[in-house]
């Protein structure tokens, strides 16, 4: 069976400047714990890629954040997610003394080192390390199975691919997992993003292939189009498999009290994010697409082509 990470704190965190309550957050988790899911990550630890002002709590995770979520559902396995020029050594003990199980640490393929050095720290504290490789649709195969390698050596228990940009079909997620899966006996897991309405059937094929994790959230809340629905992930796993291993009563309730909560915001697919999923393109192209696509569809289709160097 897969293990499910619920992102709704922290990936839906995009759509609300990271904004949710540390009431919102317990209930949140206690809910889906209650549900069956098996992993919460409560948020980036220090901040995301980039400075964000005036970021909400699910953004920087303090420890006393971490400790209300563990302190009021002891039993619930919380993960917590970091680039490593946020974190430091005195993070990761302070993370493991307050609770936290799980460290996603985003690793960067022209510069892994920091991320390595941070997965020695943290195997040796004695907390589960996942390296997370975003942007997969951007890096050939090659340089992924290269730099596992390296993750291998540095004691990394989960490698995680990211379909950031939206962009991987079905048969492009299951030819990645297979490739990979001969190479490494590390656990595999996915985080896929709907900018094509194909989170769903990616998420599949990855399972299908021999991820052992997937990431969601309720809703679908995340950045840009936003993720894998959380909701209809754990509907289909139960009838998929014909066992009622998730309590959809629970799951469905919390969907309920997320949609009245004032920090929810929808995610909707809009034209650029299906613009950027067609056409593998990441955040940082987003502002300028946005500036050609006022002035009209062609000026946004002349501007994907003077990125792409071809006809569009």
């Amino acid at each position: 069976m897969v293990n499910n990470i619920d992102v709704t704190l922290r990936d839906g965190g995009y759509l609300n400047n990271f904004n949710f309550t540390t009431e919102y957050a317990k209930k949140h988790v206690k809910s889906l714990t209650q549900a069956g899911v098996e992993w919460f990550e409560i948020g980036y630890r220090n901040g995301s890629f980039k400075p964000i002002s005036n970021i909400g709590i699910t953004g920087i995770s303090p420890d006393s954040y971490i400790s209300d979520i563990h302190q009021a559902v002891p039993e619930a396995k919380l993960v917590i997610i970091a680039h490593p020029h946020n974190i430091n050594a005195n993070d990761i003990y302070a993370m493991k003394a307050n609770g936290v199980s799980l460290l996603r640490l985003c690793i960067k393929i022209d510069n892994p080192q920091p991320c390595l050095a941070l997965c020695e720290i943290a195997r040796a504290a004695g907390i589960v390390v996942s390296i997370n490789f975003t942007r997969v649709s951007q890096i050939s195969v090659n340089k992924i199975i290269e730099t596992i390698r390296l993750c291998e050596q540095a004691g990394a228990d989960i490698i995680y691919l990211a379909d950031s940009n939206g962009s991987l079909f079905p048969d492009q997620v299951s030819q990645l997992f297979h490739s990979i899966k001969t190479i490494t006996q590390l656990q595999l897991g996915f985080h896929p993003h709907d900018n094509l309405g194909l989170a769903t059937s990616n998420s599949i094929e990855a399972m299908k292939a021999g991820a052992n994790f997937i990431d969601s959230s309720l809703s679908g809340m995340g950045k840009g189009a936003g993720n894998l629905n959380l909701e209809s992930w754990l509907s289909f796993l139960n009838l998929s498999q014909g066992i009622q291993k998730y309590n959809l009563e629970y799951v469905f309730e919390q969907w309920n009290e997320l949609q009245s909560h004032h920090c929810f915001t929808a995610s909707k697919r809009d034209i650029i994010d299906v613009m950027m999923g067609i056409y593998n393109l990441s955040v940082e192209n987003k502002t300028a697409l946005e500036e050609e696509l006022h002035n009209g569809i062609n000026y946004a289709f002349q501007f994907i082509k003077s990125l792409r160097g071809a006809t569009v």
